[in-house]
């Protein structure tokens, strides 16, 4: 492979037209000029310069390698400043991947507390979220290729540390349950406070409203020996409340997912013997060392906590959540 710096010097010898006053113009000494000059050659096998009076002109491969030279500079140039814009964007931008019930709870309101509050040195203004909904799987893989800086995911007690997260740091934000949302009138509905727990196997007969993602469902369904009666099937929340409402079926939620909205026709029973789920974010430890990203999980765990009190101040029979902060 050709050397940048030797073509940077067939170019700069081409437009002084000697090698005396190209090393002038560069600083170098004559002979140092002489040697990187022998040296392309060698590795073209080809003459780059001829004489022609007391100077010097370039051969018809030196042209062709020197206009070459200021294309590899050009591009040089245009990296170098591309790349310095990044850094001045990325120095107070932090790129945050999140899940669905997430971007409706916890990221509006860390953006909201970032808006309001300065990191600690007070030298830097408050980080710039960039925000992109993305499933935990795909967090994990986008932290890895450096195209986000934070990950919000999420996973169940049950469950171990995905091979996908390994060398990654996750940073423990909350826990929420598992719950059976149902219209106001159903039998769920009567006669009971938000506190009472519901034997899963107890909703075999049900009808269901499930999203398109139901593995775990149907896991549980096959563990409570029943097969389940999908009626309908949708991935925004407010459409799945709306079916409900209107008695087409029952449905599963997380805790998240209902602070964010909850239909006031509908009830929320807790399931019991379900596991939780546990949410946090996930973050390499060598992105950790930088300010933004630091403050902005700083925030986001203040953010977890304040949500959680927010919860458990719910008026009963509203379905109030009842995780726990980490």
């Amino acid at each position: 492979m050709l050397d940048a710096h030797q073509l940077f010097i067939l170019a700069e010898v081409a437009r002084c037209g000697s090698y005396t006053a190209a090393a002038k113009a560069l600083g170098y000494s004559q002979p140092a000029i002489s040697y990187q000059m022998r040296l392309l050659e060698r590795a073209t096998r080809a003459p780059l310069v001829m004489r022609a009076g007391r100077g010097i002109v370039l051969t018809e491969v030196g042209r062709r390698l020197a206009d070459h030279a200021d294309i590899v500079r050009a591009a040089l140039v245009a990296a170098e400043s591309e790349i310095r814009e990044l850094s001045e964007q990325r120095a107070d931008t932090v790129r945050l991947g999140a899940f669905q019930s997430s971007c409706a709870t916890l990221v509006p309101a860390l953006l909201d507390r970032l808006a309001r509050t300065a990191p600690d040195d007070g030298a830097r203004p408050a980080p710039q979220l960039v925000v992109h909904q993305v499933e935990p799987p795909e967090a994990a893989q986008l932290l890895r290729s450096g195209k986000i800086d934070v990950g919000l995911l999420c996973d169940w007690t049950n469950e171990g540390t995905a091979d996908a997260e390994r060398g990654l740091r996750r940073v423990s934000l909350m826990t929420d349950r598992r719950c059976v949302v149902v219209p106001a009138d159903h039998w769920l509905a009567r006669g009971t406070s938000d506190t009472d727990e519901v034997d899963f196997a107890d909703l075999a007969d049900e009808p269901w409203v499930m999203e398109t993602v139901r593995d775990r469902f149907l896991a549980a369904c096959a563990g409570a020996r029943f097969t389940p009666r999908l009626v309908a099937t949708a991935d925004d929340h407010v459409t799945i409340q709306n079916l409900v409402t209107s008695g087409v079926g029952i449905t599963l939620m997380n805790e998240l997912a209902i602070s964010a909205h909850l239909d006031s026709r509908l009830r929320v029973r807790q399931l019991a013997n379900w596991p939780q789920r546990r949410i946090y974010a996930l973050v390499s430890p060598e992105v950790l060392r930088e300010a933004p990203v630091a403050h902005t999980l700083r925030e986001l765990r203040s953010t977890a906590r304040t949500l959680r009190r927010r919860w458990r101040s719910l008026p009963v029979g509203t379905g109030r959540p009842g995780g726990q902060a980490a």
